[in-house]
């Protein structure tokens, strides 16, 4: 007799992106909406430092903490997170759900060597010059994984260019939002029932 296949339990994560924090918007209206609508689902939106290189390999920590045959882990990363997502989703086998998500991070953080302070988590730290040198390695190492990815673009995202992620992302599940922005502050909310059919879908 063969044996039933049980679900296996999901598990959402919510990776912030640059100069956010886990109490990102999007990462409340998502526990907000979890709270509502599908309790039995497990959400984490972890806190991790402001620095590239210190942030992957927190990340890649939390990821070796939670992966596990028994559970199906999504991870829903925004901007930078977004980078880190498709990274770490590749490596560990996870869905990703993508908003917005940062290509070619060196080409940006060049411009945000020096001091900076993040508001979200009130932390004062300093990037370096020696992390382009990390972000370009992780770039040209970057492997998308089509079938275990789905990807929102604002059309009028002021922070990057989504055709870069357009061409990045081509094979993907891409959905092209008009009119939103950067942080989808217009209505985020309307995203997620589709975000967690993605995450739902066997």
């Amino acid at each position: 007799m063969s044996q039933v296949r049980t679900p296996r339990p999901v598990t959402l994560c919510y990776i912030h992106g640059f100069l956010s924090g886990p109490t990102a918007a999007k990462a409340q209206a998502l526990a907000a909406y979890l709270k509502a609508h599908h309790s039995d689902l497990t959400f984490y939106s972890p806190d991790f430092p402001d620095t590239p290189k210190e942030a992957y390999a927190a990340l890649r920590d939390f990821c070796q903490s939670i992966v596990s045959p028994e559970h199906q882990v999504v991870l829903v990363g925004s901007s930078m997170g977004g980078f880190f997502s498709t990274l770490l989703g590749a490596e560990f086998n996870c869905k990703m759900v993508l908003l917005n998500p940062c290509t070619s991070p060196q080409d940006y953080f060049h411009q945000l060597i020096g001091p900076q302070f993040n508001p979200v988590t009130e932390r004062h730290f300093e990037l370096r010059p020696e992390m382009i040198t990390f972000l370009r390695a992780l770039d040209e190492a970057t492997v998308v994984r089509p079938e275990l990815t789905q990807v929102y673009l604002g059309s009028c995202d002021e922070t990057l260019d989504w055709r870069k992620s357009m061409l990045r992302y081509n094979a993907c599940d891409i959905r092209f939002i008009p009119g939103e922005d950067h942080a989808f502050t217009h209505n985020f909310a309307a995203l997620i029932p589709s975000i967690i059919d993605f995450a739902l879908a066997r």
